[in-house]
């Protein structure tokens, strides 16, 4: 009898032990929040990949061709299943990462920089090579008069050397120290924009420890007034709260929007991207020419 016992024990433990093993691991992932598509749509499409590339990964990721890999992402999607969180707020996704919640947050690669120089406790875990994102401003649908002048004004600064030297000062060799304040020009009798500015997106998208908003973005915001000769104000929101301040008429224009329109996916399965779930516009929107663009986003943890 005890045998018997003993017998049916280690087939439990066994049996036990196989689904263990078995079972996927899943991790939690925090992206700001994405406003032209669901989190549930955005799950989907990640989860519709994965299933693509899990036959398709060979033991060695090495084997792969450069251009059919997300380097560190591809065999961690096809052992790993992200359930993804969105965030309306940086600093609601870092506190659900500081309370473990949620395991791993997303970031564009200065962003992310600009996290873990400011947070000892946060890591790199690994980096979305080959993901090229654009920011645009943001516009109320059928307001194309300010969206043309701001393309002429960004397409100025780029044949000048502007964007790229702001771009150099305020994001690429930026301190962790809060830059000095940049001061705008007043035009009296000058029609005033309202600019809406999130802080979500440091340094680009940059607000003071004291709450004001200063480098690149205002920055960028500065030259464009002068250009136009218009005042600018400012106006602060959450990047969850983008076109609904431009639908209540509370603003102008959004400081940035991203488009994932150059994401590349994997050769061999083609016609499975996230492309189509990775929008951050509605259709009350127009966009502006891009202004600013990165190639590689950051998975950034609490470090160990």
């Amino acid at each position: 009898m005890r045998k018997i016992v003993a017998a049916v024990i280690f087939a439990v433990m066994l049996c036990t032990s196989c689904f263990a093993s078995s079972r996927e691991e899943v991790v939690d992932s925090g992206v700001l929040t994405y406003l032209g598509t669901t989190e549930a749509e955005f799950q989907g499409g990640l989860d519709d990949l994965r299933k693509a590339l899990a036959p398709l990964i060979p033991e060695d990721e090495s084997e792969w061709a450069e251009e059919d890999r997300l380097e560190g992402f591809i065999g961690s999607l096809a052992k790993t299943r992200r359930v993804v969180h969105f965030y309306d707020s940086l600093l609601a996704m870092q506190m659900a990462l500081r309370s473990k919640k949620i395991d791993e947050i997303a970031l564009p690669e200065a962003a992310g920089m600009y996290l873990i120089a400011n947070n000892p406790n946060y890591d790199i875990l690994f980096s979305l090579n080959m993901m090229p994102s654009t920011i645009s401003f943001g516009f109320k649908r059928g307001n194309t008069g300010l969206q043309q002048a701001f393309n002429r004004a960004i397409a100025s600064m780029k044949e000048d050397g502007t964007l790229a030297n702001l771009e150099r000062i305020y994001i690429r060799d930026m301190s962790m120290n809060d830059p000095m304040p940049v001061k705008f020009q007043e035009y009296k009798g000058a029609r005033t924009i309202r600019v809406a500015v999130t802080g979500d997106l440091p340094p680009i998208d940059y607000i003071a420890s004291d709450g004001t908003p200063t480098g690149y973005n205002t920055a960028l915001l500065a030259q464009i007034g002068r250009r136009l000769q218009r005042n600018i104000r400012l106006i602060s929101v959450d990047a969850g709260g983008r076109s609904a301040a431009l639908a209540s008429e509370r603003a102008d224009v959004v400081f940035w929007y991203r488009s994932t329109e150059g994401l590349k996916t994997p050769a061999k399965v083609k016609g499975r991207n996230l492309k189509g779930v990775m929008k951050d516009s509605l259709d009350g929107v127009i966009l502006s020419d891009p202004y600013y663009e990165w190639d590689t986003d950051l998975i950034i943890g609490r470090a160990q």
